[in-house]
């Protein structure tokens, strides 16, 4: 991406109105269902801590079942990144799900019911934008990503090069941009780090 597409998309990401589900609904519905489960009460709760103690919240997309750590890494190397661009009047955290209690290697127990409550919490009712990694292919966040247009969240899309998404992903009405890495750690993460500091500057 050149300087002038990363600001473009910040552009984009600045002046974007999601319309998100109010998180006091959002527990009633799964209250109503029966499906406030420990595991699901504690996502909650943190949400609510994180909403209030930042400006910005971005979640991080990305395969993890049958992912060595290799490509589980990329999410924490992004977590961390967007934690480091923090201000004092502009506060940023990163959402990475496997960092936060549902991956599947270390959280086994954890439900098929609850990850998706969890994360569609996080990835549709908290976040102020997705960061979304397509490579490799996977169902997870190819469904993240319908939601996250479904609110009008704006998504910033990560492919390595050479990789083309479907149309009808590419069609998506919420894309602010899509960032091409040839190498991500030393590549695609600077890319990233730029396409943050444009958001910054422009709060």
């Amino acid at each position: 991406m050149s300087s002038e597409t990363i600001h473009a998309s910040a552009q984009l990401f600045v002046e974007a109105s999601p319309n998100r589900p109010e998180l006091d609904d959002y527990v009633s519905k799964l209250e109503h269902m029966g499906r406030i489960t420990p595991i699901v009460q504690e996502a909650v709760d943190k949400a609510r801590k994180v909403r209030l103690g930042h400006d910005v919240i971005l979640y991080i997309a990305g395969p993890l079942t049958g992912m060595d750590e290799a490509v589980k890494q990329r999410y924490v190397a992004v977590s961390d990144l967007i934690t480091s661009k923090s201000r004092h009047n502009s506060t940023m955290f990163g959402y990475a799900p496997h960092v936060h209690g549902t991956d599947p290697v270390q959280h086994p127990d954890v439900t098929p019911q609850e990850v998706r409550d969890v994360d569609y919490l996080w990835s549709a009712v908290i976040p102020d934008g997705h960061i979304n990694f397509w490579a490799p292919v996977a169902h997870g966040n190819a469904i993240e990503a319908g939601w996250a247009e479904q609110y009008d969240i704006p998504s910033l899309h990560l492919t390595p090069d050479g990789m083309t998404t479907s149309r009808l992903v590419r069609g998506m009405h919420n894309i602010i941009g899509s960032l091409a890495y040839a190498d991500f750690n030393s590549d695609g993460l600077v890319q990233i780090g730029n396409f943050l500091d444009h958001v910054q500057g422009l709060r």
